[in-house]
């Protein structure tokens, strides 16, 4: 998997490179000047980007909407890493296309979770042409036992197991990832409904969509964007409800998950 990488500070750009490319099967290749990697782009398919939102000449913003325009890019996924936490310029983002975000400084192992997600999804992206559906088989984790079917469960398996093309192990590998790393998040969430940041709250709300939509569980996909838009839309009260509901949704599906790997 190739990781493109968009930063003109040389100290960040050299410390994403060695930390993307740490991560199994990538390749990491950095770009100093955004308009040099979209050029690139608009040769070679990229994986994932990663850019930064301030930079000279060209922005991440500006860079995400050139590269959205490019023949083929309209779904590549993109995480913005950037110190700059108003909710305009967030907003701005998403607008363009960026489906994540990264605050500076930022924690080796967030990072390295947040591109394995998006990984994820490219690898469900180049599968699902050629996906068999698995809704009528048998079927079975990724220890190969067979799942026993429950009516009340939160996660589709065979949807989920569809878009991954089949990919058990790496249906358990996405499992791991959101289990190590959705608890911080819930417990970021709930810190800052405490201190009534709501800006901070939909920031947050915004990368745990993205944890939970990396598998097929709807239920838990509509709670997190209620909150998600409650906390946009600056509803406090509103918004705490909501994390109750997704919080105890979010706490099943953690429980499903994490059958499936044990």
């Amino acid at each position: 998997m190739e990781i493109v990488i968009v930063d003109d500070e040389p100290v960040s750009l050299a410390v994403l490179k060695q930390l993307v490319g740490k991560l199994p099967d990538c390749k990491a290749r950095a770009f100093a000047h955004a308009s040099a990697a979209l050029a690139w782009c608009d040769s070679n398919d990229p994986d994932v980007v990663i850019v930064d939102y301030m930079m000279p000449g060209l922005n991440g913003i500006e860079f995400t909407r050139r590269l959205r325009a490019v023949e083929g890019r309209s779904d590549t996924p993109l995480l913005m890493v950037t110190a700059n936490a108003e909710v305009k310029v967030r907003d701005s983002a998403l607008e363009s296309g960026i489906n994540d975000f990264l605050s500076k400084p930022f924690d080796s192992t967030d990072l390295q979770a947040r591109v394995s997600n998006m990984l994820a999804l490219r690898f469900s992206q180049q599968k699902r042409a050629n996906r068999i559906s698995s809704r009528d088989t048998v079927a079975r984790g990724v220890t190969g036992e067979t799942v026993q079917r429950d009516h009340n469960q939160l996660l589709d398996y065979d949807l989920t197991l569809a878009r991954l093309g089949g990919d058990a192990a790496l249906l358990g590998d996405i499992a791991r990832i959101f289990m190590r790393t959705v608890p911080q998040l819930l417990i970021s969430i709930r810190d800052a409904l405490d201190q009534n940041d709501l800006e901070r709250v939909y920031i947050e709300s915004h990368s745990l969509k993205g944890a939970v939509g990396s598998v097929e569980a709807p239920a838990v996909l509509k709670a997190v964007l209620d909150l998600e838009t409650h906390a946009r839309n600056d509803e406090a009260n509103a918004a705490a409800a909501a994390f109750a509901d997704a919080d105890t949704v979010i706490q099943r599906l953690s429980t499903e998950l994490a059958a499936l790997v044990s």
